[in-house]
């Protein structure tokens, strides 16, 4: 904390890829929703409701994937609504499968499209004919040159796989662990970020996501190096509690007080805040 400082707005605004959002955190992907919460929403109804509720607000909504082509379709078509503010998020298919999908992600005006690669170990990829799942380097560099937008490598965890994404072309990469769902105690993603960021944050924008729930944890995020977070499940909530309103209100809510927290640290824009704002331990 350190009020000994201007008075003065904060501006939390920041540019990705050419676009400017209002705030540094955007909504992460989610797909079959009916199958994981309930019948109130489908793939086509929450996308809809998402995608639209986080353009007015002024930041983007990664959108899901899944088995059932649908998802992927309506995603896409949510995106080509709010004129391309959207990230479609593909799994990790097979390369067939991929290109296809890429497709929808063009024809979707899509700002940028990103890959959970960290979906790598789910069962429905591991079944599949050819095989799905983990990527070499020359095969994300191919899945980079087909992507036709700035991709985004979702899933990196050490700073060895954070020079793998360089190296194969992607602009950014998402440092993640899937919600700690897909490989019991790895580490979480606030203890391996500094490393990442001091490997390839020049180089490459660097997002993070993982329990992030406050705007206080936005900010610390943002203080140890990324250049944005995602939040994933609290906007499922938000979504499913109150539709396009209950999205509004929960960005409101992060907005709030990352600009709280802003003020009481005597930063006044994101590119202000630094490691100096916090205690690394």
């Amino acid at each position: 904390m350190d009020t000994i400082c201007e008075n003065k707005d904060v501006d939390t605004s920041v540019s990705i890829f050419g676009k400017d959002f209002k705030y540094p955190f955007f909504a992460g992907p989610v797909g079959a929703v009916n199958l994981h919460y309930s019948e109130e929403y489908t793939d086509v109804t929450y996308n809809n409701v998402l995608v639209k509720a986080c353009k007015d607000m002024g930041i983007a909504a990664f959108t899901g994937d899944g088995v059932n082509p649908e998802v992927m379709k309506s995603a896409c078509d949510a995106v080509a609504k709010n004129n391309g503010i959207g990230v479609p998020t593909v799994k990790p298919w097979n390369m067939e499968v991929i290109k296809e999908k890429f497709g929808q992600v063009q024809e979707s005006g899509a700002f940028a499209c990103a890959m959970d690669i960290d979906a790598a170990g789910l069962p429905f990829l591991k079944n599949m004919t050819p095989p799905a799942g983990s990527k070499s380097v020359e095969e994300l560099k191919e899945i980079v040159k087909e992507a036709g937008v700035p991709f985004i490598v979702k899933g990196v965890m050490t700073v060895k796989g954070a020079l793998k994404a360089k190296e194969a072309g992607a602009a950014a990469i998402v440092v993640s662990n899937h919600g700690g769902r897909v490989l019991d105690q790895c580490p979480a993603t606030a203890e391996v970020l500094k490393d990442i960021v001091d490997a390839v944050g020049k180089d490459m924008t660097i997002l993070v996501d993982g329990g992030i729930r406050s705007g206080t944890d936005v900010f610390k995020a943002l203080a140890i190096g990324a250049d944005g977070v995602l939040i994933c499940r609290p906007f499922v909530t938000a979504v499913y509690g109150g539709g396009e309103e209950g999205v509004k209100i929960y960005i409101e809510k992060i907005a709030s007080e990352l600009k709280d927290t802003m003020a009481m640290c005597g930063v006044h824009s994101i590119k202000e805040i630094s490691r100096e704002n916090i205690t690394m331990l």
